[in-house]
C-alpha cells in the first residue's frame, strides 16, 4: 500500500463545516487515526472489506496560519483495483472512529457522484450523532490501480438516514425563500441576453 500526504489545495478544497465548528478529536492537539476502507454494499451497514485504506487522520505536522481553524483528517491511499472495477457494483467508504472502537463508524459515503478534473469525487456523511463529513476522490492510475483520497472534519452536520442519504439540514430554512431559480427565469435571462 503506497500512501503520501495530501495536497494543501486538497485541504483547502474541502472545508465542509461552518466556521468556529472544530475536530472533537483535536483538542490539545491529540489526534486519534481514523481507520478506514472500501466496502462491498452500501452505506449506512456497508458489508465486507473490499480495500483497506490509511488511517485518516492530521495531515502534515506542523499547524499553521490562524489558530481557530477548521481541523480536517486526511489520507491518501493506492489500491489495486482499477476505478473501473469500484464503480461496476455498489461499493461505499466507511471511516471507524478508532482502530480500538472499529465498531463505531463516523462517516460513510457510497461510491456515486461526478467527475471533476480527471478524479471521481463523492461525499461522506455522518453516521449516528459523530458530526463527521468529507469528501473522497478516486483517482484511476492507468496501471489497474486508484489512488483514494479521504478527507473529513467534524462539522456537527445531521446524521446519515436509513437510505445511506442524508437528513433535511435545513431546519425548515429550504433555499426556494422566493428565490426560486426556475426553467421559466432562466428562460427570461437567456431571452434578454439574446436580444443585446
Amino acid at each position: 500500500m503506497r500512501t503520501r500526504a495530501i495536497g494543501a489545495t486538497a485541504i483547502l478544497a474541502l472545508t465542509l463545516a461552518p466556521a468556529g465548528v472544530f475536530a472533537q478529536d483535536d483538542m490539545m492537539g491529540a489526534t486519534v487515526p481514523h481507520p478506514a476502507h472500501i466496502h462491498e454494499g452500501l452505506c449506512p451497514e456497508p458489508g465486507g472489506v473490499v480495500a483497506p485504506l490509511s488511517d485518516v487522520t492530521v495531515a502534515g505536522n506542523e499547524s499553521q496560519g490562524v489558530a481557530d481553524q477548521i481541523h480536517v483528517d486526511t489520507s491518501v491511499t493506492v489500491v489495486e483495483l482499477p476505478l473501473d472495477a469500484i464503480l461496476a457494483a455498489d461499493h461505499s467508504i466507511n471511516v471507524h472512529q478508532s482502530a480500538d472502537d472499529m465498531g463505531t463508524y463516523i462517516a460513510c459515503g457510497n461510491i456515486g457522484g461526478h467527475v471533476v478534473a480527471d478524479s471521481f469525487v463523492m461525499g461522506l456523511g455522518p453516521v449516528g450523532d459523530s458530526g463527521y463529513s468529507g469528501i473522497a476522490w478516486l483517482t484511476d492510475q492507468g496501471d489497474g490501480s486508484t489512488e483514494v483520497r479521504v478527507a473529513i472534519t467534524a462539522s456537527g452536520a445531521s446524521a446519515m438516514d436509513d437510505t445511506g442519504g442524508m437528513d433535511d439540514m435545513s431546519d425548515g430554512d429550504d433555499m426556494s425563500d422566493g428565490d426560486d431559480m426556475s426553467d421559466d427565469d432562466m428562460g427570461a435571462d437567456e431571452e434578454m441576453g439574446s436580444d443585446g
